[in-house]
């Protein structure tokens, strides 16, 4: 049986990995976060989205697959072999509720965020199909396993490893 770390460390490896790829500042993605800001966590990436000349509809859709990216690569590393459901399990709640917030902002009535939530997560089990960029993911999980909290620039640098200049 997987570890739960493990299980956290992909997680939170595929919310940088995504967020980097897409253009934003990747500080630091960490297993131990502070617990001061908020409801307990086990892990915590911070990024930073920079608008440099995007729409707030463009950064929007950033933020919205980068949310989405957890769940989605959690799910892929444990090989369940469904779809992911972003509903299906308690510990993804408060990127369900960030995703729904997201989405409502990009979709003309509330009857579309579902498929919106549907389609981004279809578009995200592609992009980490990619073995190149899953190699990435999980480099980053790797290290976050090893040392717990992995700077932005160690996320960056995995990324470039495997994908180049992206």
């Amino acid at each position: 049986m997987e570890s739960n770390l493990t299980q956290i460390a992909y997680h939170e490896a595929g919310h940088s990995v995504v967020a980097a790829w897409l253009g934003a500042e990747v500080v630091s993605v960490t297993l131990e976060p502070d617990r001061d800001d908020g409801p307990r966590r086990d892990g915590d990436a911070a990024i930073r989205w920079h608008h440099r000349g995007l729409t707030a509809r463009e950064l929007c859709q950033k933020e919205l697959m980068a949310v989405l990216a957890g769940p989605v690569v959690e799910s892929v590393h444990l090989g369940e072999g469904e779809p992911v459901r972003i509903d299906d399990r308690a510990e993804w709640a408060a990127d369900r509720r960030l995703a729904g917030i997201l989405a409502e902002r990009l979709v003309p009535t509330l009857d579309h965020v579902d498929r919106l939530l549907e389609f981004t997560i279809q578009r995200l089990e592609r992009l980490v199909a990619d073995q190149a960029f899953w190699q990435a993911i999980a480099e980053v999980a790797d290290l976050l396993e090893a040392h717990e909290t992995v700077s932005g620039e160690e996320v960056h640098h995995c990324l470039a490893r495997w994908l180049g200049e992206f």
